[in-house]
């Protein structure tokens, strides 16, 4: 079993309640990647109509619900989108597909279609792939084997490297025009999607700068080292001298980081708890909002219009999801194992199991 690392999420954009506690609103999605096959992996595809293999917890699935894992609450069965993957990582997915990546030495980018089917290969042999997004045509992601930042067409083909002299790149989030990259060199960055030269470094003498995520405007990111911060700047980068907002601090290793209209949303490892804060921060004495506490090692966080979903990587893991304006959370999918990186769209909620015997998972809202 691996040590959970450097495990990338995906951000997603919806509407919300501009107070303090978030409020809902409407839903829009960001990021994630194809596969046949690739040596040393089983694809394992399952039927879209649910899950003909064991629960997560060994047990056989309900046969009074037609054979199928369900979801918590009114979610739909969990459909199994592929089986048998050595840590799966980074996580995306767009209106067909949803992407992965596994980030071994000898590693790979992979799709496989919403619902479920063969198991498509993008990209072979990439040394340590992490953080993974997707654009209308092409496929982005990170090598932390040999600090590379990659992109490859949607069906496969040549893989060409963006910039590979990148400091130890953290993770990667994009938007139409640029991918953004933190850096283990302590430094957010800018890189054109065409493959230009970096033209921005948005922030720079960060202490350890990880997660991101990206708006119209702003990119937002979790510094987990120092003062443990949530923060941003303008993605046109700071002014001479300037520094980025700190919207929040003293956060307790904060994991992944989500957004949606007026807010951030984090997963705070120290404190098992979620939090948000407005865009624009808090006012002077005030604290973030506290949304769910007492979570055994929350990971991935994504939000959409009503609830904010979240992953426990440890003990049996789960999916579970809370309402924006925070509460007891509920459990969406138990017996998950080391449940990290989390993805929505209008209809679904997908993670990753990041073991050595992982796997890829959907289900209905």
């Amino acid at each position: 079993m691996r040590r959970r690392g450097l495990v990338p999420l995906v951000v997603l954009a919806c509407g919300c309640s501009s107070s303090s506690a978030p409020g809902a609103a409407g839903d829009s999605g960001v990021q994630d990647s194809s596969v046949d096959s690739s040596p040393g992996m089983d694809s394992g595809p399952t039927d879209a109509g649910g899950v003909d293999a064991k629960s997560a917890d060994g047990e056989a699935p309900d046969a009074s619900d037609g054979g199928c894992m369900r979801a918590g609450g009114d979610g739909g069965c969990i459909v199994v989108l592929a089986t048998n993957q050595n840590a799966p990582a980074g996580l995306a997915v767009d209106s067909q597909y949803v992407y992965w990546t596994l980030g071994e030495t000898d590693g790979g980018v992979f799709r496989v279609p919403i619902g479920g089917g063969s198991v498509t290969t993008i990209a072979a042999a990439q040394p340590e792939p992490a953080s993974v997004a997707v654009s209308p045509t092409r496929v982005y992601w990170i090598n932390a084997g040999n600090n590379a930042l990659m992109s490859a067409p949607l069906d496969g083909g040549l893989a060409a490297p963006l910039d590979h002299t990148i400091t130890t790149p953290q993770y990667l989030v994009i938007d139409a025009t640029n991918a953004y990259v933190t850096t283990g060199g302590g430094s957010v960055i800018a890189y054109p999607l065409g493959g230009a030269a970096p033209t921005v470094v948005v922030a720079s003498g960060q202490q350890q700068p990880g997660a991101l995520a990206v708006d119209d405007t702003t990119v937002y990111w979790a510094d987990t080292a120092g003062a443990s911060s949530i923060l941003s700047a303008p993605k046109a980068g700071l002014p001479e001298g300037g520094a980025p907002t700190v919207l929040a601090t003293g956060e307790n290793q904060p994991f992944s980081i989500a957004l949606d209209d007026t807010h951030v949303y984090w997963t705070a490892v120290g404190s098992g708890s979620v939090r948000a804060v407005p865009k624009t921060g808090v006012a002077d004495g005030g604290s973030p909002a506290v949304l769910a506490t007492g979570v055994n090692t929350p990971a991935g966080v994504a939000v959409d219009g009503v609830n904010v979903y979240f992953t426990s990587d440890t003990g049996a893991g789960a999916v579970l999801r809370v309402p924006l304006a925070g509460g007891t959370p509920s459990t969406f999918a138990a017996g998950q194992g080391y449940a990290n990186t989390i993805a929505l769209d209008p209809r679904n909620v997908y993670w990753v199991d990041f073991s050595s015997t992982g796997a890829v998972f959907q289900a209905g809202k």
